[in-house]
């Protein structure tokens, strides 16, 4: 068995068992060359030509853009645009058929109704890890994971209460259509939720406007990617005593992750299939798999445990 057990979900319908083969080669790591068509070439051998949208999570927005960049550079005559909005409008963009790739942090089950799902590919294409940071003036390095549920359920509200010096606790949320939030709930409040008399000081749209707002504002906390946590005037946090750290998230040490997902249609216009189909293939690719680490994700390969749509982590 691989390293990694392939969802029955991913790489069916419409990529056929072209890309089911360069999903697992990713997956197991194999030193083949990437499916015919990834770069410059369509499936059939002619050139690429046409263009695709892609919207969703901001988690892993600057990796898909470094991948556009390159699968454009291999690909004159293709465009991919690239917007954010967050995962649950990168789901419902990719259902409603108004875009050809919806990026999230979570399964389409947690975000669209059942009818939203027909016809839906799920194209798993490296993990992220997530974790808490803070203002640089907070001298707390270490919380429990019941001190970052008291928190983000407004229980408690002063750094004196962990620990920390005396000060207000400001937190600073993502909006409520957030992959990156729901993961961070799903993995630290337990299903748990707030109450209406809780208010957070911001509610932002992205990952990059969270660390702005940290950054700026005493005494604050909130949570982001690892790749956005070596940012000026923010620090991250242990949990649990935990470093979040690419090989504590493989082992299961660090629980705080999530699957990026580029969702897609079985049944996409025939104009632009066959640019979507390549540019998830080059995601996946031997090629790009440096890119991957180099941006602060982990590939498919290296996980040692795996996680299902209810949040169940087992072992790969």
């Amino acid at each position: 068995m691989s390293k990694f057990d392939l969802s029955r979900r991913q790489f069916i319908g419409a990529f056929g068992a072209t890309a089911a083969l360069a999903g697992l080669a990713a997956c197991n790591g194999s030193t083949e060359p990437a499916a015919e068509g990834t770069e410059g070439e369509g499936t059939e051998g002619a050139a690429l030509v046409g263009s695709i949208s892609c919207s969703g999570a901001t988690s892993f927005q600057p990796l898909v853009e470094k991948a556009r960049d390159a699968f454009q550079d291999a690909n004159p005559d293709v465009s991919v645009a690239i917007s954010g909005g967050g995962s649950g409008q990168g789901l419902s963009q990719v259902a409603e058929g108004s875009v050809q790739i919806g990026r999230s942090d979570v399964f389409a089950e947690e975000k669209l109704e059942a009818d939203q799902l027909e016809g839906l590919v799920d194209n798993q294409v490296c993990i992220v890890g997530m974790g808490p940071i803070v203002n640089a003036d907070v001298d707390v390095t270490d919380l429990t994971t019941d001190q970052l549920k008291g928190i983000f359920l407004g229980e408690i509200t002063d750094w004196s209460e962990v620990g920390g010096t005396a000060g207000t606790i400001q937190v600073i949320q993502r909006e409520a259509g957030s992959g990156t939030r729901a993961t961070f709930e799903a993995a630290v409040l337990g299903g748990e939720v707030a109450p209406d008399s809780f208010r957070p000081v911001a509610e932002v749209d992205s990952s990059g406007t969270v660390v702005e707002q940290v950054a700026a504002t005493s005494g604050s906390i909130s949570y982001v990617a690892f790749n956005y946590m070596e940012n000026d005037g923010v620090k991250a946090l242990t949990v649990d005593g935990v470093e979040p750290t690419q090989e504590n998230v493989e082992s299961g040490d660090f629980t705080i992750w999530a699957y990026e997902h580029m969702y897609t249609r079985e049944d996409e216009d025939e104009s632009t299939a066959a640019v979507t189909k390549a540019f998830i293939e080059f995601m996946l690719s031997d090629d790009f798999a440096a890119t991957v680490v180099e941006e602060g994700f982990i590939p498919m390969a290296d996980m040692k445990v795996k996680k299902d749509a209810d949040g169940n982590i087992t072992a790969a």
